[in-house]
């Protein structure tokens, strides 16, 4: 065969494949994953030594291109395996709590995803190479790149998968047949030609295109629920568009997290989100960092004192009313946002007091604050992602048309949203939404569909004002909660909740809750109160929630010691699943695939390579009980001893409709070797004229029997039958 015009366009899907995998991560990886499909190309071309080299080859260069030169000394080796199985578990945890593209390439992801690519390249490369198998080598490499895609959210893939196609069409057009005693030849048959080449390519290319609208993609791509344990301890805390708070609702309602005495019903504010990625807030507050004056001074304050007590809940995040002047928990500390993080873990009967100075802005101040932001707040909070959908945009021009905002102060554009979204826009307050994936949520959301809860509305409204150019984040944390005595309140699981904080200059921050009937307790906005019906009574025809009076959000179910940990929703199985939790699951499917499209004809060959009778003979028989499959096999098994081999192999050769006299001439010869010691040469030439017969069962029905492990699996039961008999007769005779 032209082995030019085939290697070619398969290195050229090889490296596209590769390649691909460096979109995880928005810079930096493209030289090591070229490098891998080098290593992969290499290892995938080398002949009877291919299988031998692409695992320690996969792990070699992982080790190599992470880490640099290896170690000499046994310690050293011990000291890499210890990094290694830090980094891996570090990464571990990044790739379910943050959506790709990575910031960068950290030696723990690279050391997960190289071999992966590695490993996939190679077994495609040597499956189109060495076992005519050009179909499911293409899907293998197919697949992994519209895995990629799915995970990555298709940002950047396009290049690879041109690439891909263009090779993907070449190669299968120009393949040309196996060879006999390739293990599986004729599986891809002779050249599958211009239809056939053309038909395989749109089924391939179909697949890929389709994987990311499958509803496991769907669930591929939603992020990881939000980790309540992890909220304000320094670490990335996820809250997504379309899940997390909302999850809150179904499960554990009832679930009673904290009791408060307070004087005054407040918001209980845990902390804030201030990036969004396109489908997920995430918290990006360090320490040392301006997030703004919390409260300007100038600004009145009431002093609201409130006592806490954790019941079944456990968290580090330190709750309190907006702003939180003083913890009495010793080991608090106060971040740049406002919110307080405790080191300890705060569990069923912790107790703190907590200090507030609720600011008590006037209308007029909110007015005249102006619009001279720092530089730190114009950076953070005027924060857009790229491929923001084109109904964030619009909705935004839309207000600003009906409002007359063009001319406005920041505080009548945060109030036009706010009337917005709670009345003049047709929003409906429906906890049963479900956008499906997370990355067309708000599209969906701002769209048609105009349906949902707090943290749709609250996560509008922050990306609506950083449109019209006012800095604002997200807030999580709890509503007031009901009022079981004077002064006193439960927090139960449906009272988690989201609403919005808008920076004022001469000012500070100051809350918003766009979500229809709900709004901010009347302490929180004595002088500049929300849009008519905004504090809890909804104007008529406005959704009201219910229970409004304890607010909106869900808890988990208890665990079994009736404790509730602030993690992610019992029900988050049926939900979705994290980005690279449903990814766990895929790659290792692709890789099974990758194994039986290459690694079962490579088993096959070798068994056969040795062109003893009994090899042969095996390899007849297991061939024509291989391509029975998923037809019954009338009797004629590999496995059954009752036959002699003459019966089986004509047996099964008239029952696969073919000419039986090559099977039957096979079967005599090795009769005669059996019984009366023929020379092995003889038996050659009749094996090659029954698999020349062979050959005429339907490529589609030979391909399915190449990769089908039964006669592997018979083989291998003979032989563990075989040791076994002779361990017992060793046994016998010790004894």
């Amino acid at each position: 065969m032209d082995q030019l015009r085939v290697r070619a366009p398969l290195y050229a899907a090889g490296v596209a494949t590769a390649a691909a995998f460096s979109t995880l991560f928005t810079g930096g990886a493209l030289p090591v994953f070229l490098g891998a499909a080098l290593v992969a190309l290499l290892a995938g071309s080398s002949g009877r030594f291919r299988f031998l080299l692409m695992l320690p080859a996969a792990a070699l260069y992982a080790l190599v291109s992470v880490y640099g030169r290896l170690p000499l000394s046994p310690g050293g080796w011990r000291s890499l395996a210890s990094r290694v199985g830090r980094n891996a578990y570090e990464a571990v945890g990044t790739m379910y709590a943050e959506t790709p593209p990575y910031e960068e390439p950290t030696a723990g992801l690279l050391i997960i995803l190289v071999p992966v690519a590695v490993v996939l390249v190679a077994l495609a490369t040597s499956a189109t190479l060495y076992e005519g198998s050009p179909v499911p080598s293409m899907a293998v490499l197919g697949l992994t790149i519209g895995l990629v895609s799915t995970v990555n959210q298709e940002a950047g893939i396009g290049p690879y998968f041109a690439l891909f196609l263009a090779s993907c069409v070449a190669i299968l057009l120009l393949t040309p047949s196996g060879e006999a005693g390739t293990g599986i030849s004729g599986a891809g048959g002779g050249r599958l030609g211009p239809i056939g080449g053309l038909l395989a390519g749109v089924i391939v290319v179909g697949l890929v295109l389709a994987l990311p609208s499958t509803p496991l993609a769907g669930a591929a791509i939603r992020p990881a629920l939000i980790d309540w344990t992890q909220i304000g301890t320094g670490t990335t805390s996820r809250l997504a568009v379309e899940a997390d708070v909302g999850n809150y609702l179904n499960a554990g309602r009832e679930n009673e997290l904290l009791r408060v005495r307070s004087e005054e019903p407040l918001l209980w504010r845990g902390g804030t989100l201030d990036y969004f990625d396109g489908a997920r807030w995430s918290s990006r507050v360090r320490p040392g960092e301006d997030d703004g004056r919390e409260v300007a001074q100038g600004v009145e304050t009431r002093i609201v004192e409130q006592r806490f007590e954790v019941l079944n809940a456990e968290t580090e995040a330190v709750f309190g009313g907006y702003r939180m002047a003083s913890v009495s928990l010793p080991d608090a500390e106060q971040r740049p946002d406002g919110s307080w993080v405790s080191d300890e873990t705060l569990s069923g009967g912790s107790r703190y007091r907590v200090l507030s100075l609720v600011p008590q802005p006037t209308e007029r101040q909110l007015e005249e604050a102006g619009i001279d932001y720092p530089a730190a707040v114009r950076e953070r909070f005027l924060q857009l992602p790229r491929g923001l959908p084109g109904e964030v945009e619009d909705t935004a021009g839309k207000i600003r048309e009906d409002y007359s905002l063009e001319d406005a102060t920041p505080y009548e554009k945060a109030r036009a949203i706010e009337r917005y979204l709670l009345y003049d826009g047709g929003f409906a307050y429906n906890l049963d939404v479900d956008y499906g994936r997370a990355d067309r949520a708000l599209e969906e959301f701002l769209g048609d569909g105009r349906e949902g809860f707090c943290v749709q509305f609250a996560t509008s409204m922050t990306l609506l004002s950083r449109e019209l150019g006012v800095p604002s984040r997200l807030v999580y944390g709890a509503r007031t909660g009901e009022e079981v005595g004077p002064d006193e309140y439960v927090v139960r699981g449906e009272n988690m909740h989201t609403w919005v904080e808008i920076y004022f200059p001469e000012v500070g921050w100051y809350p918003f809750d766009p979500t229809p009937g709900f709004g901010v307790p009347s302490v929180m906005e004595a002088n500049a109160p929300g849009p008519t019906g905004a504090s809890g009574t909804a104007s008529p025809g406005a959704p009201v929630p219910p229970d409004v009076d304890r607010g909106a959000g869900r808890a988990d179910e208890p665990e079994p010691d009736g404790r509730v940990p602030l993690q992610e929703p019992a029900d988050a199985a049926g939900r979705g699943l994290g980005v690279w939790a449903t990814t766990g699951v895929l790659l290792p499917i692709l890789l099974t695939l990758a194994l039986l499209t290459g690694g079962t004809p490579l088993l096959k060959r070798a068994l056969a390579a040795r062109t003893t009778p009994e090899a042969l003979y095996r390899d007849l028989t297991g061939r024509l009980e291989d391509v029975s499959w998923p037809l019954a096999s009338n009797g004629y098994g590999a496995d059954d001893r009752t036959l002699t081999p003459t019966e089986r192999l004509v047996g099964a050769a008239k029952d696969r409709g073919l000419e039986v006299e090559p099977f039957g001439v096979f079967a005599r010869i090795y009769s005669e070797h059996l019984y009366s010691a023929a020379p092995e040469t003889k038996i050659v030439e009749p094996y090659e004229d029954a698999l020349r017969e062979f050959r005429k069962v339907p490529r589609w029905r030979r391909f399915l029997g190449a990769i089908n492990p039964t006669s592997v699996a018979v083989s291998l039961k003979r032989r563990l039958a075989k040791r076994a008999q002779w361990a017992r007769l060793r046994r016998r005779l010790r004894g």
